[in-house]
């Protein structure tokens, strides 16, 4: 005879499960847990089945943060050699954009120290440097460090507190009587250049290279003049010049005789000799502007 260990009725031989709730038959008389010992433990395998899950997900997540840790290490010290091209920079008063390439055998580099006066752009095999014009009077010395894992690379940066040359992209300026107006391109390795003239120009500094000079109407004699353009111990002479009145003539077209010294003639013997060379008026005509009276 068999029983069920769930509500007790007793079943032939011949049968394997109850009709009822589907449990496991047990022979008569034994007493070893059966489907009633499962049923009564099946509340208790559920927070245990939840306690294994969460204990391998912690499992995991450890594995793969120290692959993680392995992978990123092998990756930042992987390198054996790193080497920066140019490895020593000169940059003007000015400033200025220079690039420097990388040349390493590893993954990945970094720059761990810079001047605060420069500006770093990282690239993928080279950095680009923005050095900031130097304002202080003085020269300046620094260093850009570069790592790759344990190799290091250094790049001495010295940037000049002087302007070492200045030009114009016109040496000079010439304007009719009616005046007119002119602009040029300053060339220098400077960062605050001045410009003075005459003061029948007007000059006018624009942006950091252009400079305006703007001459007005002239009812005078011929003029010439310099813009001087400068920073710090060097300069650059503008000769500027307009047209106007014979300066020799003051406009009249003649100048006195040199023969007579003026005077038409010369005293001889009692007797006035006429001049040859003025005809005896005093008065030839200017060789400076040719009788004209105006110089252009």
């Amino acid at each position: 005879m068999k029983r069920c260990p769930t509500c007790h009725a007793e079943y032939g031989d011949d049968i394997q499960f109850c009709v009822r709730d589907g449990s496991t038959l047990i022979p008569v008389g034994d007493t070893t847990p059966g489907t009633e010992s499962s049923t009564s433990t099946s509340p208790s395998t559920k927070p245990n089945k939840g306690r294994n899950v969460l204990r391998t997900v912690l499992i995991v997540l450890a594995v793969l943060a120290v692959v993680f840790l392995a992978v990123s290490r092998h990756l930042n010290n992987a390198a054996t050699y790193l080497r920066a091209e140019p490895n020593q920079i000169s940059a003007p008063k000015a400033g200025g954009d220079i690039v420097v390439d990388i040349d390493y055998d590893g993954y990945v580099w970094k720059i761990n120290h810079k001047p605060d006066w420069v500006k770093v752009d990282k690239m993928d095999q080279s950095f680009s440097l923005t050095v900031q014009p130097n304002r202080t009077g003085q020269s300046r010395e620094g260093s850009i460090t570069v790592q790759s894992g344990k190799q290091l690379a250094q790049v001495i940066i010295r940037q000049n507190g002087m302007a070492t040359k200045i030009q114009a992209s016109e040496k000079q300026f010439h304007f009719d009587k009616r005046g007119g107006s002119g602009s040029v391109t300053i060339i220098t390795d400077g960062n605050d250049w001045k410009a003075e003239g005459p003061n029948w120009l007007d000059i006018r500094k624009s942006g950091e290279d252009r400079l305006y000079i703007k001459c007005p109407e002239n009812d005078d004699v011929y003029r010439v003049g310099s813009v001087v353009v400068t920073e710090d111990n060097i300069r650059y002479t503008i000769d500027v010049t307009q047209a106007g009145k014979c300066n020799s003539c003051g406009g009249t077209g003649e100048t006195s005789c040199l023969l007579c010294g003026g005077a038409g003639g010369s005293f001889y013997g009692g007797f006035i000799t006429q001049c040859f060379g003025c005809r005896g008026s005093g008065r030839v005509r200017c060789g400076y502007c040719g009788g004209s009276g105006e110089r252009e």
